[in-house]
């Protein structure tokens, strides 16, 4: 609950904050209207702190400073009002600044020297990246959303070439997002030196993550050390988002007290999630009062780990991860399209003709698609996959945890994406997706040298499904599926090829399902506060709620699907001004000529001020085998500056 009642709140726009390299940062601070000293938390993100998501947090920042704490969000160098460039994602010199951040601030004559970090997302990562270096003031944090490793876990997620999000959404957003200048406007005109200077910083952060990055260390040096945080950490994240088994990394390596609150969510804070939503800014303000305020809330004497079970739809509090009293059940891939206790008494090649489409029934996983429910029925997919379904359950079984695919497969390509998908078909034969996953045979995981598959060589794939929690009920069936692909999701490949499943009596084929049994005692059940939908409004600006939506296409008269997505955020800024931003992105696959398989995008901000207007348009054209964008910018009406990248990707191995 709250430490105290809600205090008045005064905001400060642009505080400059010096980095030891002398490049200013901009933050808006949110300080209690009382004179005083006060802890002090920060966000840090690219996202713009006038405008974008930074004018969605400030409700939340406000109800931070409202609860006695002095908060800030700030810009990265070389994003919104700061200085400097930003030319890559993730960049080290982010965790740089960060430490610099938490020392000025625990400086500062309003600040009591203790310091938090928080963030969702991008946000999150900062968290994780500052608490590495850490800095002597930083006493907690709260990542939300987040991992530890991007190129693994999203970009090129264990081996495969991400796309929904890392390119047809974030990707080509943010392309357009790193142009803009400071959205409000100085008098002094220092905005058009600053996006003058940003016109010129580097290409699109997307180029780093398809082809050849730009150093041969450059993505494994941006992995974040979890052993060297040393501070307490909160880890929040949802079982539709893809971060959800690095927030569990995070709570087993972390050096220092750990947490993990896991709900039925997607990419969205828990007060703000269309399902079940709870007081996630109060669960929050508890650990700031604990190892901020070192107010004794009892808080690191609860069960470390709360999760949401779906299925009954309940809250429990567990004491350790994995659970310890898990049981493992293995359902071994037998013959055709059956999933048994047993692995089969003879061996059997099981084929698979590569489809690119597959994936399309369950888009609506995607924790980045928060408008869409979690689809019902997949059974589309499963058709066009290999599915090995079980006998109907003769009890309810609750799967809590991780499941583990094992896979022995050969093919005529040397490199294939394996997607595996743990559904629960129910009595009417609906398919739903309750974990999934994916690996390539030829890369161990995203940062490994590829080892490509040979003519007529067997291979055991091991693919590691995302964490999960729910209970399939008696008379249910679970259903494993695999497939080649799972778009939009991820790149297909781009050569059509056959594959083999083999499967026999040395039992390599096969699923384990964390079963978890009920608890032989008694434990508390977590409560929580309500949601706070409007925490710290009324919000000094307006901002129109987005307009998005996504259409599947089906050709009828050839094996052609398209996702299109189209998203549309207008907000009022704090002079006045009118930010507008549209995004639209299409992507197309051919099942008989995957090779074709493109995505186009098409992003535009606008800002209209009394004094005049400028636009940022950026069209990206990305396949399997090359990336473009082109970028313009006007102002008033009149050209500004255009420019256009073009990168090969070479990614992709020859037929084996």
């Amino acid at each position: 609950m709250e430490s105290e009642a809600a205090m008045n709140v005064r905001m400060i726009r642009d505080v400059m904050i010096p980095m030891r390299d002398g490049t200013r940062l901009a933050a808006n601070l949110y300080l209690p209207e009382e004179a005083g000293r006060y802890p002090g938390i920060f966000t840090f993100v690219p996202y713009l702190k006038d405008g974008w998501i930074g004018i969605d947090h400030e409700p939340h920042h406000r109800h931070f400073a409202g609860q006695g704490y002095a908060v800030m969000q700030v810009d990265f160098r070389g994003t919104g009002a700061s200085e400097g460039r930003n030319p890559h994602p993730f960049d080290l010199q982010e965790r740089q600044d960060g430490y610099d951040i938490v020392e000025w601030m625990a400086a500062q004559p309003w600040c009591t020297g203790a310091v938090g970090v928080w963030g969702i997302s991008y946000g999150g990562i900062t968290a994780l990246s500052i608490a590495s270096t850490q800095p002597p003031h930083l006493k907690a944090i709260i990542p939300i959303h987040a991992t530890f490793d991007n190129y693994e876990w999203l970009l090129r997620t264990h081996g495969c070439r991400g796309l929904l999000l890392a390119d047809a959404d974030w990707g080509s957003r943010m392309a357009a997002c790193n142009l803009l200048p400071p959205v409000i406007a100085d008098p002094a005109g220092r905005w058009v030196k600053i996006w003058r200077e940003r016109l010129s910083g580097g290409s699109p952060w997307f180029m780093d993550w398809h082809g050849a990055p730009p150093d041969r260390t450059f993505w494994t040096r941006r992995r974040i050390p979890l052993t060297d945080i040393k501070v307490p950490t909160f880890a929040v994240c949802g079982w539709y988002d893809a971060y959800t088994a690095p927030a569990f990394r995070v709570f087993e390596q972390v050096d220092a007290p750990a947490r993990v609150l896991i709900g039925p969510w997607k990419h969205a804070l828990p007060d703000l999630s269309p399902r079940s939503p709870i007081g996630g800014l109060d669960e929050m303000v508890r650990w700031w009062d604990r190892w901020l305020k070192d107010v004794p809330n009892g808080m690191e004497d609860e069960p470390p780990i709360t999760i949401f079970v779906q299925g009954p739809d309940e809250w429990r509090h567990e004491t350790e991860w994995p659970i310890a009293r898990t049981q493992r059940r293995r359902l071994h891939l037998s013959g055709p399209g059956e999933l048994r206790d047993s692995p089969p008494a003879t061996a059997r090649e099981i084929g698979y003709r590569y489809d690119s489409r597959v994936g399309l029934g369950s888009t609506g996983h995607n924790g980045h698609r928060l408008h869409l429910e979690v689809p019902s029925d997949q059974s589309g997919d499963d058709l066009a996959s290999l599915a090995f379904t079980s006998e109907p359950l003769g009890a309810d079984l609750e799967i809590t945890g991780e499941p583990l695919v094992q896979a022995v497969l050969s093919a005529d390509i040397g490199e294939l994406t394996l997607a595996a998908k743990l559904c629960l078909v129910d009595r009417d034969g609906r398919s739903r997706v309750i974990s999934r996953g994916n690996a390539n045979p030829a890369r161990s995981d995203a940062h490994a040298e590829p080892d490509p598959l040979r003519p007529g060589e067997r291979r055991q794939v091991s693919v590691h499904l995302y964490p999960t929690s729910v209970v399939a009920r008696a008379g249910e069936r679970l259903r494993l599926c695999l497939a080649g692909t799972d778009f939009p999701e991820l790149w297909p490949t781009p050569i059509p090829y056959r594959m083999i499943i083999h499967t026999g009596p040395e039992g390599g084929c096969h699923v384990d399902v964390p079963v978890v049994p009920p608890r032989a005692d008694t434990i508390a059940r977590p409560h929580f506060a309500p949601a706070r939908t409007n925490a710290g409004s009324p919000q000094p600006h307006v901002s129109a709620p987005g307009e998005q939506y996504d259409v599947v296409h089906h050709h009828l008269d050839a094996r052609v699907a398209a996702f299109e997505t189209r998203l549309a955020t207008r907000h009022v800024l704090a002079d006045g001004a009118i930010l507008e931003g549209s995004h639209w992105a299409k992507v197309t696959t051919d099942a008989d000529r995957p090779g074709t398989t493109n995505l186009r995008t098409d992003t535009r901000y606008d800002i209209r001020r009394p004094s005049g207007a400028l636009t940022v348009l950026v069209r990206c054209v990305l396949t399997p085998f090359r990336v473009e964008a082109q970028a313009e910018a006007e102002l008033d009406g009149q050209p500004f500056w255009h420019m256009s990248w073009q990168k090969d990707v070479d990614d992709w191995l020859p037929e084996g």
